[in-house]
């Protein structure tokens, strides 16, 4: 890792800083699949292994098969029910040779195991990206500003016409519960979740998820909001295992939610589909009226990007003020559609804040208007998901087919860097 810092490249630096705290936060939890951090496609943890259970025998005798030298012992099953025993979850004892999961997996897979039958538990984190042309991200587009707008961007929307209640759970960071009553930030009143715990120093990634149910209720400000954090008090430096992730997403549909914001997502070995996520919709999403919306990821890349490639999921990719799509977001399969996610302005905790991230590494930012700006996809994917809970409450539509009229709305464009593609404009405040 030290020859990533003499690199001349923000971009690769600021990878590098990522994985770097991420491991710290997360210590002997953390791989990745390249020698040099600024190169991950995807982080994964060096000795799990996600298997879906009716493929369970399967692993099981191909592992059997291995060469002894590999695996001095059985992978044992984690004693975790996950998903009502339709995920299983082995956990790997060291390897002689040193080989990494995906190294082990590849062996299976050139034994006669289906591809994409066993997967590395791979690490969701909030907005992130992996790979991609020149490097990926692991975090926001950037982190938090200050700001001296005093307004929501974009702006507060009235509504008056309410045929159905509607709930919104956000599965991300935590909630900061001051914002709820702080005059400032008004339409906060009644929102929810478990406290992420501020203090006058922010942690990274603090707010994230009340910012998001910021976006969420200036669009539906009917909606009543719940914020589930994965992230509390800063534990996981942000992100979470995608094994862990599909327990919280149960959780989270106990509030019988109309809509789920995962502004989360991860990159996976050779992109196959995330195991642990498809299981999750699979055995509880279909059964629910309830749509996920996920954020398409921050690497200007095009490659799948879980859940939100899922075509089960509404991916949400990032366009600037002028329309153009943001430079930042990823595009194709995991981007249904595009809406404004450069520059939000919406709530944040008061508090000093200390970037953590190359170029402004050690840059002392002070929160005290309860408000920030933001960008990422992070952040378009709730205004997706507010325009979806605003037509349930307006129509009285199913989940479903709301979510269908709002992806109906959307204008066709193109843009030079992503080509034809989906936008939806603001709503006329």
């Amino acid at each position: 890792m030290a020859s990533d810092w003499k690199i001349g490249s923000d971009t690769r630096r600021r990878t590098t800083d990522q994985l770097r705290h991420f491991r710290e936060a997360n210590e002997g939890s953390v791989a990745w699949d390249t020698e040099a951090p600024a190169d991950f496609t995807y982080v994964f943890h060096p000795h799990r292994v996600l298997v879906r259970a009716a493929d369970a025998d399967d692993f099981e005798r191909s592992v059997q098969q291995l060469d002894k030298g590999v695996l001095t012992e059985p992978p044992s099953r984690d004693d975790a029910s996950l998903l009502g025993g339709e995920l299983v979850r082995y956990v790997l004892a060291e390897r002689p040779g040193g080989q990494s999961v995906p190294d082990v997996l590849d062996l299976l897979e050139a034994s006669g195991l289906r591809p994409g039958a066993a997967s590395p538990d791979h690490w969701v984190h909030v907005a992130p990206g992996g790979g991609g042309g020149g490097g990926g991200t692991l975090c926001p587009a950037v982190e938090p500003e200050e700001t001296g707008l005093k307004e929501p961007w974009p702006p507060r929307v009235a509504q008056e016409k309410t045929v159905r209640d509607v709930s919104v759970v956000v599965v991300d960071t935590g909630w900061n519960p001051p914002s709820a009553t702080d005059p400032r930030t008004p339409w906060l009143d009644g929102v929810t979740g478990d406290d992420e715990l501020n203090g006058p120093d922010l942690r990274p990634y603090a707010g994230h998820g009340t910012f998001i149910a910021g976006v969420v209720r200036c669009v539906a400000p009917e909606t009543q909001v719940f914020v589930e954090g994965f992230a509390i008090g800063g534990v996981g430096g942000g992100g979470i295992l995608e094994s862990d992730l599909v327990v919280q997403l149960e959780q989270a549909l106990k509030h019988k939610p109309q809509v789920i914001n995962l502004s989360a997502g991860c990159r996976t070995r050779m992109d196959h589909p995330s195991i642990a996520l498809e299981v999750f919709h699979l055995v509880r999403l279909r059964h629910t009226d309830c749509v996920l919306v996920a954020a398409a990821g921050n690497d200007s890349w095009s490659a799948p990007f879980w859940p939100a490639a899922f075509d089960w999921c509404v991916g949400v990719g990032s366009l600037d003020r002028d329309g153009r799509v943001s430079d930042f977001s990823n595009f194709g399969v995991s981007a249904d559609v595009y809406a404004l996610g450069r520059n939000h302005v919406n709530a944040f905790p008061d508090g000093t804040f200390v970037c953590h991230e190359s170029p402004d590494k050690g840059d002392v930012r002070v929160f005290d208007t309860g408000m920030a700006r933001w960008s990422g996809t992070s952040f378009a994917a709730p205004y997706v998901a507010g325009r979806i809970a605003r037509t349930i409450s307006e129509t009285g539509l199913s989940a479903h087919d709301a979510r269908d009229a709002v992806l109906a709305t959307a204008r066709y464009d193109s843009d030079p860097m992503v080509g034809p593609h989906h936008e939806l404009d603001l709503l006329e405040p």
